[in-house]
């Protein structure tokens, strides 16, 4: 078997790459290692980071590369590269109005502001989110679709985007959220009843489908199980793979190139342990199929791995629950719980809060590694929990019975019996709950800032004031969720030049081979926004598949 180009992996950049390679008219076989096409998109939040795009121009956001440039260069300071990130920043827009001119892309205007606002060219609606999808819509391939995390949704296979997610929060508030609760309630219902399951998709999970759709459209042949497991090279040139599909080994050769998005290697408990260990004591949210196999393979053809970037990993909080079945549920508490005005979190060690509860995920993991904190508690009060929920909790109406008898969520009459309950000083944390309620009852974050900075604000409660993200804790009884600093993917991969080209040493090209998304490393050497990982990851895709295309 051949193709022009072999495409390794199912995630944002290996169907941004072979759908665009294949409208190039290109013949193009994409290859997934595990059961479902998707990768570690499935599971996000499936922001796209994308400046001067066209959303923002339609809010009236005024926005450029000049500041995307600056806003990029000040966090990174001499990490940055000038030519890659030249190359995706004035080359996103362009893939995003190929994408959405040509593919069943879609994605919508956001509010989200960048990760470190205090940084000159920060700006809002960079990170753009992925409009709704119908699973309908991929007929037999919805089967193939890696589904998300069930709790992030509700009933295991009801999916919400963030604003039906607020209105349903907000059901009781106004009418047009009620609304909204109804129809979407309804709409599942009828799914369930004709499908057996919800197809409403929304986040990640609507971009991995937009996406796979729109390979199938574009003529990709799509295999899934089906795992690379070397790349066959000629005369110091990639010219193909060696696939392992339902166990039998098998050679595709490839006329122009091999494209590596296999997902990184967060499913990879030796490459964890040694590039990534502040994880240890907390849980990976990616994929079974992220092993780092492209990596891997890209070193043995001479490329050259590196894992010296500011952030090897996209770090997050995340709690974890066995489920009824026996498998293990991963929740990485992206939105609502730790921003919303009510709860705080606590080292477990000490019983006193270390940050900014409400600032972005990545400062979380950064706040952890620093201070050395691998157990985190996360604590509310009986206002707070009807309200908001709190991570797999979900707010009222759905009891909290079954969650506090299996141990996720524990509950306490007064302050002194929660200290007792989670193993730290009494007098320490009611010291820690006075000094804090005191502030929120002023709207002041004396310690940390929070809600205070556009970040925390934004993902606050905007009808709570005078701070969006602070509200006292008194009102009995209390409850504390253990947390953990996990990550959501690595970052670190191959390196590669602007064209998405993998380079040795020496800086050549390795003829041949590509790696894109977080096989290749991450161009922000951090992570300074929603959606900077998806962005360069579909960015580069498109850069590599039409340099293919193009050039060879």
């Amino acid at each position: 078997m051949s193709a022009d180009l072999i495409v390794v992996g199912s995630g944002a950049g290996g169907l941004t790459a072979a759908t665009v390679a294949a409208l190039h008219g290109l013949d193009v076989v994409l290859l997934e290692a595990t059961e479902y096409f998707g990768g570690t998109t499935a599971c996000s939040g499936g922001g796209v980071w994308v400046p001067a795009n066209r959303y923002q121009k339609s809010l009236g956001i005024d926005d450029d590369f000049v500041m995307a440039e600056r806003y990029v260069k000040a966090i990174l300071g001499d990490e940055y590269n000038a030519e890659k990130l030249s190359a995706y920043i004035h080359k996103a827009t362009e893939m995003l109005d190929y994408m959405e001119d040509n593919t069943e892309l879609k994605l919508t205007a956001t509010n989200f502001p960048d990760y470190e606002p205090s940084e000159p060219g920060h700006n809002i609606g960079r990170c753009l989110l992925t409009a709704e999808y119908s699973g309908t819509l991929l007929g037999p391939l919805f089967d193939k679709l890696r589904p998300p995390i069930p709790e992030m949704g509700l009933f295991g296979s009801m999916q919400l985007n963030p604003a039906d997610a607020v209105a349903m929060q907000q059901w009781r508030q106004s009418f047009a959220a009620f609304k909204t609760t109804v129809s979407r309630f309804f709409s599942f219902v009828m799914d369930k009843l004709k499908y057996g399951r919800g197809t409403f998709l929304a986040n990640g999970n609507a971009l991995a489908a937009r996406l796979l759709k729109s390979a199938e459209d574009a003529g990709v042949t799509l295999r899934h199980n089906a795992r690379v497991r070397d790349l066959l090279v000629d005369n110091n040139r990639v010219v193909g793979v060696v696939v392992e599909i339902n166990g039998v080994r098998e050679e595709i050769r490839a006329d122009k190139a091999v494209i590596l998005a296999s997902g990184g290697f967060g499913a990879n408990p030796e490459m964890r342990a040694r590039y990534i260990p502040q994880t240890a004591a907390g849980y990976n949210v990616q994929p079974e199929g992220s092993r780092g196999d492209g990596i891997i393979m890209a070193q043995k053809a001479g490329g050259v791995f590196k894992a010296d970037n500011v952030a090897n990993a996209i770090w997050v909080p995340a709690s974890k629950c066995q489920r009824s079945d026996g498998s293990t549920a991963i929740f990485p508490s992206l939105f609502f719980d730790r921003h919303s005005p009510g709860s705080m979190m606590v080292d477990a060690a000490t019983g006193k809060r270390f940050l900014n509860e409400g600032f972005h995920y990545q400062s979380f993991g950064e706040n952890c590694a620093r201070l050395g904190v691998e157990k985190v508690w996360l604590l509310a009060d009986s206002r707070f929990i009807k309200k908001y929920g709190m991570g797999m909790v979900k707010p009222w109406p759905f009891p909290k019975k079954s969650w506090i008898k299996k141990g996720y969520l524990i509950k306490a009459d007064s302050i002194k019996a929660l200290a007792d309950s989670i193993g730290v000083e009494a007098v320490v944390l009611e010291d820690t709950f006075a000094h804090f309620n005191q502030d929120a009852q002023q709207g002041k974050d004396s310690e940390f800032g929070r809600g205070e900075d556009a970040y925390s604000a934004y993902m606050g409660d905007a009808a709570h004031q005078p701070n969006p993200g602070l509200a006292p804790l008194d009102k009995p009884p209390f409850y504390a969720l253990e947390i953990r600093p996990s990550d959501l993917c690595t970052l670190a991969g191959v390196e590669t030049n602007a064209l998405a080209q993998v380079v040795s040493e020496d800086g050549s090209v390795i003829e041949g081979l590509y790696a894109v998304g977080i096989d290749a490393n991450t161009v922000m050497r951090y992570y300074p926004g929603g959606g900077t990982s998806l962005g360069p990851a579909m960015t580069f895709a498109y850069i590599a598949a039409k340099h293919i295309a193009e050039t060879r």
